[in-house]
């Protein structure tokens, strides 16, 4: 009796053991299991062996201020400072005024107004100015002061939007902007949202004054095809009655 029972004992085990390995060995590429283990269920989401996929570009948008200051401190020379591409608006007083490089695709798009302030074009009050020798339709102009704005007592919604492609090449885009007597706000956005978008409302002019700020933008997309959207508007607004908040935008330079 006793040999009996021993090979029942060893018999029972031996039968556990083959169908824990059974259970084991038998979950199938399709199975949950196989999905939640990361094995072949996830290799077939991600498109093949995840060793093999590249993995995702980190994008990057940084931005900053210049101090406030009447002009920009020196002459800008746009060929030189966009060696992508540039443009400057108003020209000669111009409210459609458009020039850009040329012999490139224009990269920096027309300027859309947001709002519905009153949109003007100055030419006047800055010390120096934009110079170029590549532009087009204007092929040069030398200590150019143009440029336009809007002129509101509002807050909030007034002022301009432009665009500049985007891909996985790090780039540095300077916008040439201005203002009288409110806080701006700048919010640049890249479209693929590979990075966060960011805001800069550090440029302020609190007293009936004019005053000009160059904002250096660095992005880099995620992905090729992408574009940086770019907004200026009136952040806050210190002159509501009389001679009201002024935005004001002259050109941009991509490099």
């Amino acid at each position: 009796m006793v040999e009996v029972r021993t090979v029942l004992v060893v018999a029972v085990a031996a039968a556990l053991a083959s169908a824990c390995t059974l259970a084991t060995d038998h979950v199938g590429a399709g199975s949950p299991d196989a999905a939640a283990g990361g094995g072949a269920g996830d290799a077939a989401v991600g498109g093949g062996d995840p060793a093999d996929a590249s993995p995702a570009v980190a994008g990057l948008l940084t931005v900053s201020a210049s101090a406030p200051q009447v002009g920009f401190g020196e002459p800008i020379d746009f060929s030189a400072a966009g060696d992508a591409d540039w443009v400057h608006w108003g020209l000669g007083g111009d409210v459609a005024a458009y020039n850009h490089r040329a012999g490139v695709a224009p990269s920096i798009s027309n300027y859309t107004q947001l709002g519905d302030a009153s949109l003007l074009q100055t030419n006047c009050c800055i010390e120096t100015g934009f110079s170029w020798t590549d532009g087009t339709p204007s092929a040069t102009a030398t200590n150019a002061i143009g440029g336009i704005y809007v002129d509101t007592a509002k807050a909030g919604g007034d002022g301009f939007q432009f665009s500049v492609p985007a891909d996985t090449s790090q780039r540095t885009l300077l916008v040439y902007a201005g203002n009288w007597c409110v806080r701006e706000k700048l919010q640049a956005t890249l479209s693929d949202g590979s990075a966060p978008s960011v805001v800069d409302t550090s440029f302020d002019v609190p007293t009936a004054n004019l005053a000009n700020s160059v904002y250096t933008i660095t992005f880099q997309a995620g992905s090729a095809g992408q574009t940086l959207d770019v907004t200026l508007t009136v952040a806050e607004n210190h002159c509501t009655t009389g001679d009201v908040g002024e935005l004001h935008l002259f050109g941009a330079a991509v490099r």
